[in-house]
């Protein structure tokens, strides 16, 4: 029996390995996103401006951003500071952030660690992206012109984790928060992705991720996405999620737990036929899904070489207006929660 034991602890030594190499692999190199890709900017959007801001986070690495707004928005409504998900930074999102600046709001949004325009070596870790959203919350906290507004946080996917986890601390600070497509956890989050690109399931390994994301991330990075929300006591939050969702499969979706749904501040909403982009259109998701599975198919078939030519022009011609197409009806019931949460937030004062 005890070369039984002997090979399973090595086993699990192992798996623990790979685990810890996996995330280094995924986290241990920066973001820059696609250079080929055309990443909008407020000057694709009519009235659309935006003031640069920049502050540190928890290794002094500077983050940047900007704080967008309307101008004929007259005073703002409150500010929400947007979290951005993994593949790009905060430019991925600008539709959306148009539309929350459209419903009367000043939009703070920055690139985490490691992504895009900010400083970092690389991404760090999954617990990362919380790190950087408290920094921002306290670079509001200090600025005298953004300081007097009520604060909702928003984020997708890595960012809509931050956010969840962030109020664990933060809860007293907020407004409110909507969250989009978040992983319960860093493990499930990666688990899932794993299950995506492998086509076998991986919920198994799990505990290993686990184990090896509080080695990266840092002991606060145990806690569960629906452990916080659980005890959170008065924050309206607003749960988005789609049921067709691989990237964040429905068990490792906060909103999944009952003693999430129980709750009287929480607000969940799960979208039939719907992957991880809620926000889009279906038809916009599917052109995203396809046009993002051919250009990663072609980068892998070509390796260093590059893609040739002629076909990287026909991969790139991108229609830009159906990639980032909203769903109103989605973006309706996110800005009305906001302008809610606001002003309920005033009626306090």
């Amino acid at each position: 029996m005890g070369w039984i034991f002997c090979f399973a602890a090595a086993f699990a030594v192992m798996i623990f390995l790979l685990a810890l190499f996996f995330l280094h692999a995924v986290f241990g190199s920066r973001c820059e996103g696609d250079p080929q890709l055309r990443y909008l900017t407020n000057e694709n959007f009519d009235g659309l401006s935006a003031e640069p801001v920049s502050f540190s986070s928890s290794q002094g690495q500077t983050l940047r951003g900007a704080v967008y707004f309307r101008r004929d928005a007259g005073e703002f409504a409150g500010l929400v500071l947007f979290a951005h998900g993994m593949g790009g930074g905060h430019r991925s999102y600008m539709t959306e952030i148009n539309t929350i600046a459209s419903a009367g709001f000043a939009v703070l949004a920055y690139d985490n660690t490691g992504t895009m325009a900010s400083e970092g070596k690389s991404l760090g870790s999954f617990y990362q992206a919380v790190r950087d959203l408290q920094a921002a919350l306290a670079f509001l906290r200090k600025n005298s012109e953004w300081s007097r507004y009520p604060v909702v946080l928003a984020g997708h996917s890595w960012g809509g984790y931050a956010v969840c986890q962030a109020l664990a601390y933060e809860e007293e600070h907020v407004a409110g928060a909507v969250v989009f497509s978040a992983p319960n956890s860093a493990a499930g989050a990666i688990c899932d992705g794993a299950r995506s690109m492998m086509g076998i399931e991986t919920g198994w390994l799990r505990p290993f991720f686990a184990a090896a994301s509080i080695i990266r991330g840092g002991w606060a990075s145990r806690h569960s996405s629906a452990a916080i929300l659980a005890q959170t006591s008065h924050v309206p939050v607003l749960l988005l999620q789609g049921d067709a969702d691989t990237s964040v499969r429905l068990p490792n979706s906060p909103l999944f737990r009952e003693a999430v749904r129980q709750k009287k501040n929480i607000t969940s909403v799960i979208y039939e036929d719907r992957t991880h982009n809620v926000y889009q259109t279906k038809e916009s998701e599917q052109y995203l899904a396809s046009t993002m599975e051919a250009i990663n198919a072609a980068k892998k078939k070509y390796g260093k070489a590059g893609i040739p030519d002629l076909e990287k022009k026909q991969l790139y011609d991108i229609d830009y207006a159906l990639i980032t197409q909203e769903d109103p009806v989605v973006m309706k019931t996110v800005t009305d929660f906001m302008l809610a949460c606001v002003n309920a937030e005033t009626e306090k004062i």
